[in-house]
């Protein structure tokens, strides 16, 4: 399961650095989605930094936080993946 999950985050990448190239508006529900499914699943799966960042960035764009907290947010993300994946 845990190789499954690093599989999908791969997938989740690209989606991440492809929202990354224009900053995302807060509140973008296709950007939340991921963000929370990978919230919840880094959690589970023992990827406790990935779980953070990625429980910030869902935080920042439900509370539509300015495009600079979200952008720098998301790049953070996009950051501990790649380690992560390394």
């Amino acid at each position: 399961m845990r190789e499954r999950f690093l599989a999908r985050c791969a997938d989740q990448l690209a989606e991440l650095k492809a929202a990354h190239q224009a900053p995302p508006l807060p509140g973008n529900e296709p950007l939340i989605r991921v963000a929370h499914s990978l919230a919840g699943a880094a959690g589970t799966f023992g990827f406790a930094e990935i779980s953070e960042r990625a429980s910030i960035l869902e935080m920042l764009l439900v509370e539509r936080a300015d495009g600079g907290s979200v952008h720098a947010a998301l790049g953070a993300l996009i950051a501990e993946i790649e380690r992560t994946l390394a």
